[in-house]
């Protein structure tokens, strides 16, 4: 129970940042600061101070890149001189700072001025999005010959993302507890054939999250191994919106079998990053403007609306043109299109319907999670996760399967 306090109070705190009073500020400064470890050898200490600043600067704009373009402009992304840094970065901060005569290591997070980062990206025509996602909860299922499996033990895969190093970017994949909440929630059954109502039980645990359910089928094709990855993205109170990636991954020669899934969880992250990206790329050439209705129940729900609206990065401007006891009537005008317009909302829980010129903007409220009573009971010897760290677990046997080429 302390632990999912815990975990609900620094989700609070992550989604506060992206949704509360300061919301402005906060969803830029976020996209565009990078922290990174430094660590350089130099004749002095002070001189190995520099090289690490200057070393972390050059990996943290990299970083920064990396984050907000697709992967198939990463080979013309522009490069930036140390002159260009200068202009790039707003500001840094250090923590943890340690040296010797001749070596330096700390932690750098660096501020980047997003308008000069933009403008470098459209002069070098890179596409780039800067809309970040709500949170995904990453609900890890193997499939075996006897049935899905999430909760109990051995799930190498589930296991696989609970140990990966997660990139900050602009979709927060989480693994879950798997406290006791989590297995009432949802089953491997209901999982793996996507049960909305269970789905939306396990969002409720971690504020409204959407969910990722990747499913990991390993087969034997001869002597080489492959995962078959299904993933797919759901958002509990918008049925219809799921968004689904396939791959197939194949063992390397000597590849250990962590070093696989760990690859496998790796490509899946590059696949929901770059659908997210694609959805959110902004067209800057292209604008657009809208009057919607926003109905309220008083001035605290309304400044609460507008701090939403302020977050959102392809909107310009907002424009109050009248307000009551009952509604705000709204000017939204924005860069992109209306579709990602939509998309961009619905990541602060805002929800824009209708069309020219009665377009309706209100808060998404949460469905109440299904009554304890219509709960999907936790699969036969599904345990609750162990509280303390568990043993690696070797993947189980393949099936073998008839051999194909590989892929």
């Amino acid at each position: 129970m302390i632990k999912r306090e815990l975990f609900a109070i620094m989700a609070g705190v992550a989604m506060a940042a992206m949704l509360g009073v300061s919301a402005v500020a906060a969803e830029r400064s976020d996209v565009f600061t990078v922290s990174i470890p430094v660590d350089a050898t130099a004749a002095s200490a002070s001189l190995a101070r520099d090289v690490a600043r200057l070393q972390g600067e050059h990996q943290a704009y990299s970083q920064l890149l990396d984050r907000i373009t697709l992967a198939r402009d990463r080979a013309r992304l522009p490069a930036a001189s140390d002159a260009d840094l200068n202009d790039l970065i707003q500001g840094f901060e250090v923590a943890n700072e340690r040296r010797s005569t001749v070596r330096y290591l700390a932690n750098y997070t660096f501020h980047f001025r997003a308008d000069v980062v933009e403008q470098k990206l459209r002069a070098a025509d890179i596409p780039f999005a800067v809309t970040m996602s709500k949170p995904l909860v990453v609900l890890a299922v193997l499939e075996t010959a006897s049935g899905p499996v999430l909760w109990a033990d051995p799930n190498p895969w589930r296991q696989a993302w609970a140990g990966a190093t997660l990139p900050s970017a602009l979709v927060p994949l989480m693994a879950p507890l798997g406290d006791i909440e989590d297995v009432a929630a949802i089953n491997a059954q209901a999982a793996d054939g996507g049960d909305g109502a269970r789905l939306e039980a396990l969002s409720a645990n971690y504020a409204g999250a959407d969910v990722l359910v990747t499913r990991a089928t390993v087969k034997q094709a001869g002597d080489t191994k492959e995962i078959d990855v299904t993933s797919t993205r759901f958002v509990p109170d918008n049925p219809g919106a799921e968004q689904t990636w396939v791959a197939t991954y194949t063992g390397n020669p000597g590849e250990s079998d962590p070093d696989f899934l760990a690859r496998a969880v790796a490509g899946t992250v590059d696949q929901v990053e770059d659908a997210w990206k694609q959805a959110n790329i902004i067209n800057y050439h292209q604008t657009g403007s809208l009057i919607a209705s926003v109905p309220i129940s008083d001035l605290k729900a309304w400044l609460a609306i507008r701090d939403r609206l302020g977050a959102v990065p392809s909107i310009q401007q907002t424009d109050l043109l009248s307000l009551d006891k009952q509604r705000a009537l709204v000017a939204l005008h924005y860069v992109g299109d209306a579709t990602q317009l939509k998309l961009a909302l619905a990541q602060r829980n805002l929800d824009l319907s209708g069309s020219d010129p009665a377009w309706v903007l209100q808060r998404r409220s949460a469905s109440p999670p299904p009554a304890a009573n219509g709960a999907s009971p936790p699969a036969a010897g599904t345990p609750p996760a162990a509280t303390g760290a568990s043993p690696p677990a070797a993947m189980p046997p393949a099936a073998p399967t008839p051999e194909k080429p590989a892929q």
